[in-house]
């Protein structure tokens, strides 16, 4: 296949780019700022009892504002019912008193009560503030009549303010008191106040929104079309300091395992306790620490089986980093359709993951008690703004150095360390000018490992930095938006540690086709000698956001050397993309549907080598009908191109074109029982699929109780799953190594479950449980017949022979003679039953290599052709788990990871992989 030269086409677009502010503008025409509404916060003139009754004095003696315009359904057009809403405040806190008029009275309230912060599908008050009145950022809180309360900043509900609210549902309606501290506010520092305001009503019953500042459905909305709130006058500064702890029990119990081993405990149980501070500096910044945060802390990540060759990404769910993360947001200008990742430079589950240098206890000896997380001694982090629009962000923790315990043959115990002492930095700096219309900012993150272990320092760099500066410009009111980040990344130590992050799946330098050796002030060549590993990394998009079309066009560039798995997170680098999307909205209800959401776009990848790695189109609809169930389409089509990851450091080979399809629909959302379906499918050219179902209810037993349950049944073949790669010298056409594949059929069948019963606003139980059943079996070893070419040829049935054996064990070999010039034996150990303690990857790191090579007398690995994993939930690991490690829920990962997220044996040209190697019979072709 052809290389495709994408320089014209990079060219093309840094042209539009360029161009296409003016054009906009000229679009635009400039349009007049539409008057902002204004409200008025009055002096508190005495007491307020919080409970839900607007009878105080105070109340009285403040204006009210109700003039609200209906969003939804009828856009534009006068609420169907009144609502008055007024503020006072003291030195300590503002107050908002609310009533909700309803022509039904209390039978037209629709009244439900969840846990904080998910949605009740209810009536609703909800009032953002922008107290900086920067029309770029704001906080949101939102009370039901039953009670309910969430809150976000900037659409983030993991932000958790302490304030109090109470309601009312009575003959006319329902009323809503809240009084929010000042303390749990950021704002100036001015002792004369005016904040960014809006208020929005939902009434459930009608699937009406009504809203105080109002903007359309089809433009974007925000902090940039809020009215103001005006009268505020604070004096005396807000001090305030809070401690939260916190324990977390666990508990495993294995129902099989190794009970030779001295570490085996079939019912193990652990308790962590720790605690998360915060104190308020000043009003604009707030000083945050934690001591030992705990990845369950709240809730455990979903079980998933990863053959690929990448790491899982699992969101983030510990309160003290999740909570004003968005201030260290960088490079993720997200995209309409098919987007990345992004410039990923803070990845918080980087910190305390999974100890890195695990397989170095494995390798030490017969059996090793491995710690499952890496202990934060501490973290601490300072948010805030300053007056002149500056936001600041700024994380420093320090984790542990962690030993395994290891057990030799002889019964010697010894201590290996599998995670040094380690100190990370992040500072994020963000500029806000232009009526928040304009920002710039820079980021800086720095990774220091205390390297005192031998083992460690030939796996792990020493030090990691990266630095970046990224802009947002909005224009149009807020109608188009332009964003760029740039980045740069050096990671230094042994030569043999940047061996590995050369050879790791994010770039794969050793792959023997490669064509680029320098990529301008950067090497991007193969270099064992090497002890820095520097590149960059850039993005930008361009996008109208608003109006009856809308449109954006993205592109990107990872240079080979690009590295931020230390403290980001990055699956693959070496690659130019470009990509856009058109659209077209229809906001307004007819007699067909009551919205209507239509978009197409298209995709195209290359390397530095100038290969077409991706190319693709793709069309998204979503519809609500007219009886308020909501359906939705996605169809793509991706075309043959050429695969640089296929082989794990081979060749580039031929990947088919695939076609994918997704379909779900959901019904009335305002009724007691909610059902969902979703359906995705995928075929192949080379006759791969994937097919999956999804089906869940849920029931609203009451007011304040429901459940969700469903099946989800999924199945695939794949035909091009990556074995092993090993030395072969009449394999010239793919450089002397042989890199076998497999057919895989995996299957997976879940049961979900998630339960609510919310007692108050404040006290709720929570039950979540995943049964998982997955396997994977594997057939028809296979190779490419030719690098850049889609033809694989089979084992025994196109080229050469393979016979299979079982053992008395139960374990099942396999002698391969891929060439008919003489037997190659390839060994291949399968498990019967339990999974528990099957290895999947052998000792890594280069001792375990060593060793592996000398016990077994050859290139040889395990793993079960037939796996079976039964689990509750994914531990909440920093990284994928071996086999080995697998507890009940954990992350199942038969394949190299990026990075040095785990240990791989695939960093060195000979080392064991996998489960299937090859040796030659004849005493010189094996040497």
């Amino acid at each position: 296949m052809p290389r495709s030269r994408p320089l014209a086409s990079v060219v093309c677009l840094l042209a539009l780019l360029l161009l296409a502010p003016g054009i906009a503008e000229a679009q635009t025409a400039a349009a007049a700022d539409r008057p902002r509404p204004q409200a008025t916060a009055f002096p508190r003139s005495g007491p307020v009892a919080l409970d839900g009754r607007l009878d105080e004095a105070a109340w009285a003696a403040a204006t009210p504002v109700g003039e609200f315009t209906q969003q939804r359904p009828n856009e534009g057009a006068a609420p169907t019912e009144r609502t008055e809403v007024r503020f006072l405040y003291d030195e300590e806190a503002i107050y908002i008193g609310a009533r909700m008029y309803d022509s039904h009275g209390a039978a037209g309230v629709t009244s439900r009560l969840t846990r904080r912060d998910e949605f009740p599908n209810s009536d609703l008050l909800r009032v953002d503030f922008d107290p900086y009145h920067g029309r770029l950022h704001s906080v949101e809180f939102d009370v039901n009549p039953a009670g309910w309360r969430g809150d976000a900043t900037d659409f983030d509900r993991s932000w958790d303010p302490v304030w109090d609210a109470a309601t009312l549902v009575d003959s006319l309606g329902w009323t809503a008191e809240i009084r929010i501290p000042f303390g749990q506010l950021r704002f100036s520092r001015d002792s004369v106040q005016t904040w960014g305001l809006n208020l929005t009503r939902v009434i459930h019953r009608n699937q009406e929104r009504d809203q105080w500042a109002s903007w359309r459905e089809n433009e974007p909305g925000g902090p940039a079309y809020f009215g103001d709130l005006t009268g505020l006058r604070i004096h005396r500064r807000p001090q305030q300091a809070e401690i939260l702890p916190y324990v977390v029990g666990r508990a495993e119990r294995l129902s099989s395992g190794n009970p030779r081993s001295p570490f085996y405990d079939p019912n193990r149980s652990r308790l962590s306790v720790g605690a998360d501070l915060k104190y308020l500096l000043t009003s604009s910044f707030t000083l945050d620490a934690t001591v030992n945060p705990d990845f369950g802390q709240v809730e455990v990540d979903p079980a998933v089986v990863n053959l690929s060759a990448f790491e899982s990404y699992f969101a983030e769910r510990r309160p003290f980093f999740v909570e004003r993360s968005d201030v260290f947001r960088f490079g993720n200008p997200g995209c309409n359709m098919n987007c990345g990742l992004g410039i990923s430079l803070f990845y918080s589950r980087r910190l305390g993951r999974t100890p890195q240098g695990s397989g170095l206890a494995r390798a030490a000896g017969e059996y090793a008690d491995i710690p499952q997380t890496t202990a934060i001694l501490g973290a601490a982090k300072l948010t805030g703004r300053t007056r002149t629009g500056y936001n600041v962000g700024i994380v420093n923790a320090i984790t542990r150095r962690e030993v395994a315990e290891v057990q030799t043959v002889d019964g010697t115990r010894l201590f290996q360390t599998v995670e040094p002492l380690t100190n990370s930095f992040v500072g994020r700096v963000r500029r806000e000018m232009k009526g928040g219309n304009l920002s710039v900012g820079g980021i800086l993150t720095a990774l220091n490992r205390g390297m005192d272990d031998p083992g460690l320092t030939r796996v792990l760099p020493s030090a990691a930095q990266t630095g970046g500066l990224d802009t947002e410009i909005f224009w149009g009111k807020r109608t188009y938006r332009f964003q760029a980040a740039v980045s740069g990344s050096r990671v230094a130590g042994d030569s043999l540690a940047i061996l590995r992050l050369q050879r790791s799946s994010a770039r794969y330098f050793q792959r023997p086709d490669r064509t680029i050796s320098s990529d301008g002030p950067f090497s991007a060549a193969l270099d064992p000698s090497s002890d820095a590993l520097s590149g960059y990394g850039a993005i930008a998009r361009l996008e109208k956001q608003g109006g009856n079309w809308i449109w954006d066009m993205n592109a990107s560039m990872m240079s080979p050397g690009f590295e931020t798995n230390d403290l980001g997170f990055l699956t693959s680098v070496d690659s130019r993309w470009l990509n856009g999307t058109f659209g077209r909205q229809f906001t307004r209800p007819t007699r067909h549907y009551r919205s209507l959401f239509l978009m197409g776009g298209g995709e195209q990848q290359w390397n530095y080598d100038g290969d077409l790695t991706g190319r693709g189109l793709s069309f998204f609809a979503r519809t609500q009908l007219r009886n308020y169930w909501t359906a939705t389409a996605y169809l793509s089509r991706r075309f043959v191109t050429l695969s640089d990851r296929l082989t794990r450091g081979g060749p580039v080979v031929g990947q088919p074109g695939n076609n994918f399809g997704f379909f779900s629909v959901s019904s009335d959302p305002r009724r007691r029982v909610l059902l969902n379906a979703n359906l995705n499918a995928s075929a192949e050219d080379d006759d791969a699929h994937q097919e999956s179902l999804g089906l869940s209810a849920t029931l609203r037993l009451a007011s304040n109780a429901r459940i969700t349950f469903g099946p989800g049944y999924s199945r695939s073949l794949s035909t091009a799953q990556y074995v092993v790669a090993v030395n072969d010298p009449t394999a010239t056409d793919f450089f002397g190594r042989r890199y076998v594949f497999a057919n895989v059929q995996q299957r997976q069948l879940y049961m979900t479950t998630r339960a609510n019963v919310t007692f108050t606003p404040a006290l709720s139980l929570d039950l979540f449980a995943q049964p998982l059943l997955a396997s994977a079996d594997y057939h028809d070893f296979k190779e490419f017949s030719a690098p850049r070419e889609q033809t694989k040829l089979v084992y025994g049935r196109d080229r050469g022979t393979i016979t299979t054996t079982t053992a008395t064990d139960g374990t099942r070999r396999y002698a391969v003679d891929p060439d008919g010039a003489g037997p190659l034996h390839a060994s291949h150990a399968r498990a019967q039953g339990d999974v528990d303690h099957v290895e999947l990857r052998p000792g890594v790191g280069p001792e375990g290599v060593g060793q592996d090579r000398q016990r077994r007398g050859g290139l040889l690995a395990h793993v079960p052709e037939h796996v079976h994993v039964a689990g509750l939930a994914h531990h909440p690991h920093g990284g994928p788990a071996d086999l080995d490690d697998f507890r009940v829920g954990e992350q199942v990962h038969c394949g190299d990871v990026v990075g040095h997220q785990a240990l791989t044996e695939d960093w060195l040209e000979d080392a064991p992989e996998k489960w299937m190697a090859f040796r030659r019979a004849d005493p010189e072709a094996a040497s």
